[in-house]
């Protein structure tokens, strides 16, 4: 399977009961950034993007994070903005979202890893993710940061070895070299990393409809060429979603579905743009107004396809096309989590 079994049934379970309901707009996945690091300074996949940042808030405190998660009631939680395991209550925080019955996607730089391994015993509703652009060269190009793949890859390898379930992002740019990137897989498929993801890279700042169709023509083809190279991995990206980042179907940004929640509250519409903050989960939905946003509507959504907005549009089927749920459930159960590996090329 692509994921564990129970979060598949948990996921689908929290789908079909607000469907059920009738509810038009609902949360999928909640990401709690703790220490601020997210919001008005992400791009990509939680990398920086050269964006004024904005005010230095007090950190959240562990019950503060508790209380959003309660509130949006959401299966998948993750953790995320800036270096979470810097947080000075992410292992009260860790344990207590697990002891609720969340998934729980860790994100990390990989880097303080080892030193945080004794939080808690591994698993299996608990990933490390773990944010790695390229080979060692390129990665620590990217990150500004010499030395930083070392470290992290040193964090992959404790997490494995100690018996966790680990994922890795990677942020795609319209100069992203498929070959490193295959070259990444193949280190990490031997080190038996579970699963991998793609997130498309956000610019940040307004730029024209022509600009715009030319940054997207560019990352439509590195998709194509990038997803092609790396399909027989255990890609953790829907394949309603990799056509979308291939430019083979539209796609409405449904960020709403993966709000973001840091100090000062809940942010609007996007961490990405980060316009406003509001003090609910259901204020955010009744206060933004959401056809303001999204590529067409708003400059600074133009160069923007990431998963939180577009992931989750194809998680919830909106823009469905004849077949796509059973594509999405093929997809499901057709994946190689953990240890079934024996359909990946050599290189």
């Amino acid at each position: 399977m692509r994921y564990p079994f129970r979060l598949i049934f948990n996921s689908a379970k929290h789908l079909a009961t607000h469907r059920l309901r009738g509810e038009r707009k609902f949360a999928v996945m909640l990401t709690l950034d703790p220490l601020g690091g997210c919001m008005g300074n992400c791009g990509g996949s939680h990398g920086g993007n050269g964006q004024v940042a904005s005010p230095r808030r007090a950190p959240l405190s562990v019950e503060q994070c508790l209380a959003a998660m309660e509130e949006c009631d959401t299966p998948v939680v993750a953790i995320c903005g800036g270096e979470p395991l810097e947080y000075e209550g992410i292992a009260e925080l860790t344990r207590a979202i697990l002891d609720r019955g969340k998934h729980l996607f860790l994100c990390t730089d990989g880097t303080l890893i080892r030193r945080r391994l004794h939080m808690i015993p591994p698993e299996t509703n608990f990933f490390w993710n773990v944010k790695l652009d390229g080979t060692e060269a390129v990665h620590d190009s990217r990150a500004g940061k010499p030395g930083q793949f070392a470290e992290a890859l040193d964090g992959v390898k404790a997490a494995k070895n100690a018996g966790f379930f680990v994922v890795v992002s990677s942020t795609v740019y319209p100069d992203s070299d498929g070959r490193d990137l295959a070259a990444l897989y193949a280190k990490l498929h031997g080190m038996h990393v579970d699963g991998y993801m793609l997130a498309p890279v956000y610019l940040p700042g307004k730029v024209c409809r022509d600009g715009s169709a030319k940054f997207h023509a560019e990352m439509h083809r590195r998709f194509a060429e990038i997803s092609d190279s790396l399909n027989d991995y255990n890609l953790l990206v829907s394949p309603v979603y990799l056509e979308y980042l291939r430019g083979e179907c539209e796609l409405d940004c449904s960020v709403w579905g993966s709000p973001v929640y840091g100090p000062g509250g809940w942010s609007g519409p996007c961490y990405l743009l980060d316009y406003n903050l509001e003090k609910s989960y259901k204020a955010l939905l009744e206060n933004t107004l959401w056809e303001n946003f999204g590529r067409g509507m708003n400059p600074r959504c133009e160069t923007c396809s990431c998963q939180a907005g577009y992931e989750t549009a194809a998680l919830l089927g909106v823009n469905r096309k004849a077949g796509d749920a059973w594509r999405m459930l093929a997809w499901q159960f057709g994946g190689g989590l953990g240890e079934k590996r024996e359909s990946v090329r050599k290189p």
